[in-house]
């Protein structure tokens, strides 16, 4: 990025380093009739568990009226 005068590269520091983050993913799996996965998902937002939007988009499961929505939350392990 910077050179010296003298035409040679300056080293990158190696002093900087990004902080290692340790995380654990946690999969929510809902299933169930459209409108029930809905009020579950309207609900945890507004405990502030998870946005709304978060949650993937309900989709059928073949099954009679039943419906799938996933969401994944990662959590920082300390």
């Amino acid at each position: 990025m910077f050179q010296s005068n003298s035409g040679e590269e300056t080293p990158v520091s190696s002093a900087f380093r990004l902080p290692s983050l340790n995380h654990e993913t946690v999969r929510h799996i809902l299933l169930g009739d459209y409108d029930a996965l809905t009020e579950v998902m309207n609900r945890l937002a507004v405990l502030g568990y998870c946005d709304r939007t978060a949650w993937t988009e309900p989709l059928r499961t073949g099954r009679n009226g039943e419906y799938i929505s996933v969401m994944t939350r990662k959590r920082t392990i300390p």
